[in-house]
């Protein structure tokens, strides 16, 4: 009878832990299940975080890639301009050495004018 007592007891016990065990699964399994919404909205505003700031990252490199066009489109008419620029200095050079050729072959012009006058009324 000695043996009977302590394996009820043990009988007892055990089914005792066992409930408990159960209890505590269930509690243990519904603090999961409770922040799982909230997980959820994070998830969700995480990933709308990273849509708005992916938009605005496509936004400024369509930004960025158009200006970098316009100023290489604008550095290539600075360069095409600065040849025009010196070719039209060249040519101005030129014209202001004919001036001045053209300039003195007119005074020497008007001096014989002049000389030719004054001979013809003496």
């Amino acid at each position: 009878m000695t043996n009977s007592k302590p394996k009820q007891l043990f009988i007892k016990k055990t089914h005792f832990m066992q409930y408990y065990f159960k209890q505590l699964l269930v509690f243990i399994l519904c603090a999961f299940a409770l922040p799982t919404p909230a997980l959820a909205r994070d998830v969700a505003m995480e990933q709308f975080s990273v849509t708005a700031a992916r938009k605005d990252y496509e936004a400024a490199k369509t930004r960025n890639e158009d200006l970098s066009a316009k100023i290489s489109d604008q550095e290539k008419r600075v360069r095409q301009e600065q040849s025009r620029l010196k070719e039209l200095q060249l040519q101005q050079s030129v014209a202001t050495e004919k001036l001045a050729m053209t300039k003195t072959e007119l005074e020497k012009r008007q001096k014989a004018l002049e000389r030719a006058w004054d001979d013809k009324s003496k």
